[in-house]
C-alpha cells in the first residue's frame, strides 16, 4: 500500500470520466434528500403511534414491493435504455415525495398515510435501483470500475453523514414536512443530470423483449455462483438479524434520550464509519483476499452492534456505530466488486436486481424483526439478540465455506 499522490489520484480516478463525475454529484444530492425521509418518517411513526411494532412495519410495507418490483426492475434494465428508465421513476418519486410534503403541512397525516406513501417510494425506487447499479458499468472503463464502486459507496455514505444530521435539526425546528419537501426536489436534481449524460448506452431491444422467462436465466447464473450465492445467503442472514437502524428512534428518545437531534447523530455515524471504510479500501487499491476480508468485515460489524446494544452513553453508542460501518462497508465493497467481475454486461441487471433483494429487502424485513421484538423484549435485547446471530453466521462460513472464505480476486479481473 501507498500513501504517495499518485495512489490518491488513482483512487480518484473514475471521476476523470464526466458522465460520471455527473451521475455521482446526482446520486450523492438525491441520496441526502431521502436520508431526509428515512430520519423523518422514522420519528414520525414513532411520534404518532409511540410503538416499537408501527416502525418495524414501515420495513414490511416497504420489503413486500421491493421484491416483486427488484425482478421487474432487472428485466428492464437488460431490455431498455437504463437512462430513461431512471428518469422515469425520479419523476414518479417526485411526485410522491412533494405529495407526502403537502399532506404532513397541511396536518393530514396518519400513520396509513406513511404505509401507503412508503409502498409508492418503494415502488419506483426498487424499479430503478437495478439500472443505477448497472449503468455505472457503462459509464467507466473496465479498469476503473473496482474504485468506481467504491467511489459510489462514498457518495451513499456522505449522505447518510449529511443527511441525517441536517434532516436531524430541521426536524427539530421545522418539522417533517420541510424535510420531505427537499427530498421530493432531489429526485428534480437527479432527472436534470440524467438528461446532461452524453455516453452512449448500449442499445437493447425495448420494453416489448421483456420476458419473465430471462429472469430464469437470471436466477441460475447466481444460485450456481460458487461465491455469489453463498455471499449473498449471509447477506440475507446479517441484514434481517442486524438492522437496528429501526431502533434508533427508540434509543434515541427512551434509552439515551437525545432527541432528533441525536437521533440524526446516530444515523449519520454509521455513515460516518461506512465513508471510512470506502476510501480506506479504495487506498488499498484492488484487495485479492477478498474472501477473507469480507468474513473480517461483518466480524467488526456484529461485535460493535453487540456493544451498542446495551450502551447506556450516547458518545460511546456513536462511536460503535461508526465502527460498524466500517466493518459492513468493507464487506459490502468486496462483494459488489465481486458480483460486477464475474457477471457479464447482459446479465447486470438482473444479477443486480436479484442482489437488491436481499441487500435492500433484507433490511427491511430486518426493521420488522427488530421492532416486532423490541416489543416482545425490549430494544437493548432485540439488538444484541441479532448481533450474536451475525457472528454466528460468520462462524458457520468461516468453518464450513472453505472456498468461500479463501476466495481471491485473480489477477486481471475487471
Amino acid at each position: 500500500m501507498s500513501n504517495s499522490p499518485t495512489t490518491s489520484l488513482k483512487l480518484l480516478s473514475p471521476l476523470r470520466h464526466r458522465d460520471f463525475r455527473l451521475f455521482w454529484i446526482g446520486l450523492l444530492l438525491s441520496s441526502v434528500g431521502s436520508q431526509f425521509t428515512t430520519v423523518a418518517m422514522a420519528w414520525q411513526i414513532y411520534e404518532l403511534t409511540n410503538s416499537p411494532l408501527q416502525i418495524g412495519l414501515i420495513g414490511l410495507v416497504r420489503a413486500l414491493p421491493q421484491v416483486a418490483m427488484l425482478l421487474f426492475g432487472g428485466l428492464l434494465a437488460d431490455a431498455m435504455d437504463r437512462r430513461r428508465l431512471m428518469m422515469a421513476t425520479q419523476a414518479s418519486l417526485f411526485v410522491v415525495s412533494g405529495t407526502l410534503a403537502y399532506l404532513t403541512m397541511t396536518g393530514s397525516v396518519i400513520s396509513l398515510t406513511l404505509y401507503g406513501v412508503t409502498v409508492f417510494l418503494a415502488l419506483f425506487s426498487s424499479l430503478e435501483a437495478p439500472s443505477r447499479h448497472a449503468i455505472v458499468t457503462n459509464l467507466v472503463p473496465a479498469e476503473d470500475l473496482p474504485r468506481a464502486m467504491a467511489i459510489s459507496s462514498t457518495q451513499r455514505q456522505i449522505a447518510t453523514i449529511a443527511g441525517p444530521s441536517i434532516a436531524g435539526l430541521i426536524l427539530a425546528f421545522a418539522g417533517p414536512a420541510l424535510c420531505y419537501a427537499i427530498d421530493a426536489i432531489s429526485w428534480l436534481v437527479m432527472f436534470a443530470v440524467l438528461l446532461l449524460i452524453r455516453a452512449e448506452l448500449p442499445q437493447r431491444g425495448g420494453w416489448r423483449t421483456v420476458s419473465f422467462s430471462a429472469l430464469g436465466v437470471g436466477f441460475r447464473f447466481v444460485w450456481g455462483h460458487a461465491v455469489i450465492f453463498p455471499f449473498l445467503m449471509m447477506d440475507l442472514g446479517v441484514n434481517v438479524f442486524g438492522t437496528v437502524r429501526a431502533l434508533y428512534p427508540i434509543y434515541a428518545r427512551d434509552i439515551l434520550a437525545v432527541g432528533p437531534q441525536g437521533l440524526g447523530v446516530l444515523y449519520a455515524a454509521s455513515a460516518a464509519g461506512a465513508l471510512i471504510g470506502a476510501l480506506g479500501l479504495s487506498l488499498f487499491g484492488q484487495i485479492r483476499q477478498a474472501g477473507r476480508w469480507i468474513l473480517f468485515g461483518v466480524t467488526v460489524y456484529g461485535l460493535c452492534l453487540l456493544g451498542f446494544a446495551y450502551s447506556r452513553w450516547f458518545w460511546l453508542s456513536a462511536l460503535l456505530l461508526l465502527g460498524s460501518g466500517i466493518g459492513d462497508t468493507i464487506s459490502a465493497i468486496l462483494r459488489s466488486t465481486i458480483n460486477q467481475l464475474s457477471t457479464p454486461d447482459e446479465l447486470r441487471g438482473r444479477m443486480s436486481s436479484i442482489n437488491s433483494i436481499f441487500t435492500n429487502s433484507g433490511p427491511q424485513l430486518g426493521q420488522f424483526q427488530a421492532g416486532a421484538l423490541a416489543a416482545v423484549i425490549g430494544a437493548e435485547m432485540a439488538a444484541g439478540a441479532g448481533a450474536v446471530i451475525i457472528l454466528l453466521i460468520v462462524g458457520i462460513l468461516i468453518a464450513g465455506f472453505p472456498h468461500v472464505r479463501d476466495y481471491r480476486i485473480k489477477r486481471g479481473d475487471g
